[in-house]
């Protein structure tokens, strides 16, 4: 094994619910707005409840050859070369999705935070903390969450607990205004940012010691990541109003701005941004970890650590040059991510899913018929 790490079920479901809010909690709320419009925390509760069928997906994968990761999958079930095949194409989204996590936190720093700063400083030093951080491992990365862990919750608490006093109920109002049809569209184009990516956590599950009490973390890490970005997207709405909503390129970080306790607690939009750091820096880190382990075990290394430079410049390097200005670059995720995402990362694996039920199930008749000396 290139990893000798291992993790706990209490780990990866604390792994599942960061990688379900990282990356989602500052930019879904604005686009399912634009479509679901207040019907949007409808919307998100409906990607949640499709989000528990892709973990079904994810854990029967897993089930079928529990001891190798996603890469390993491939091969075993589909043969050297066409499993080698299917698995680029996996890490190619992985190596996409990294670039799109790096493009993504340089966007916002530059435009909200630090806007003197070159976009390039950014992800050098974002790309840079998270190598660190897959060079040191599993064990490493899981045990740095689980310090940030409490802080992220806590600050997601008090940001609800202090915009009570904004909501405007008429803001959520009429429900079901303009029918079915915007819900199912809205869920449909924001269902691939989180929860057809759970697939990506199959490059970990090998490596958690209870395989029992693990489907249980993951269903439970889904649960709760999901109900957070639902309930982030209902405060929004009741905050700020669908229509600001959908205007806003971060509109969770907006909702900070609108904090005003009795003059002096006011514009503290600095709690989501922190969380969002924290989270998207481990989704970040958990998608380059899952892409030099890949890679290494396609290429058979003996060590993934020393990919982990020259991966860093390419995804560095295509995060900046694969889309000229971000009006190609969100035209890209609001048209071409959706389709791509479920292409990878749903239906591939649900074709993986059949034949590997197939091939388990002629090696267990094969067996069955070996006659017993």
């Amino acid at each position: 094994m290139l990893e000798k790490g291992k993790i706990n079920a209490g780990e990866f479901l604390i792994l599942v619910i960061v990688f379900t809010i990282g990356g989602s909690i500052l930019t879904l709320p604005a686009p399912l707005t634009t479509i679901a419009k207040q019907d949007a925390w409808i919307a998100s509760s409906l990607m949640f409840l499709i989000g528990l069928f892709f973990v079904f997906i994810t854990t029967q994968l897993d089930a079928i050859y529990p001891s190798v990761t996603y890469v390993e999958l491939n091969e075993k079930i589909l043969g050297k070369w066409i499993g080698k095949t299917a698995a680029l194409l996996f890490l190619f989204y992985l190596f996409h999705l990294s670039s799109y996590l790096i493009r993504e936190m340089g966007s916002f720093f530059t435009t909200q935070i630090l806007v003197e700063t070159p976009i390039q400083m950014i992800m050098i030093m974002l790309l840079l903390t998270s190598i660190v951080g897959v060079h040191l491992g599993l064990e490493v990365i899981c045990r740095s969450m689980l310090i940030f862990f409490p802080w992220i919750i806590l600050l997601l608490l008090l940001l609800f607990l202090f915009l009570i006093p904004q909501i405007k109920l008429e803001n959520i109002q009429p429900i079901f205004g303009e029918g079915m049809k915007p819900i199912i569209k809205g869920s449909y184009e924001n269902i691939a940012l989180p929860y057809a990516q759970f697939v990506i956590l199959l490059m970990i599950t090998p490596y958690v010691t209870e395989k029992k009490e693990m489907k249980k973390a993951f269903y439970k890490g889904a649960l709760i990541g999901g109900s957070v970005l639902t309930i982030l997207i209902i405060f929004s709405i009741l905050v700020l109003g669908a229509d600001i909503t959908a205007r806003q390129s971060y509109p969770s970080y907006t909702l900070g701005r609108k904090i005003s306790i009795g003059n002096f607690l006011e514009r503290i939009e600095v709690i989501v941004a922190i969380i969002w750091i924290f989270t998207i820096y481990f989704k970040l880190t958990i998608c380059y970890y899952g892409l030099s382990l890949g890679l290494a075990q396609v290429l058979g290394l003996k060590s993934y650590k020393i990919l982990l430079f020259p991966l860093g410049f390419l995804i560095l390097t295509f995060s900046i040059f694969s889309h000229p200005d971000i009006v190609d670059y969100r035209n890209f995720i609001a048209i071409t991510w959706t389709p791509y995402s479920l292409t990878i990362c749903f239906f591939l694996p649900l074709l993986l899913l059949i034949f590997g039920k197939i091939k388990k199930k002629r090696s267990a008749s094969k067996s069955a018929k070996v006659p017993v000396h």
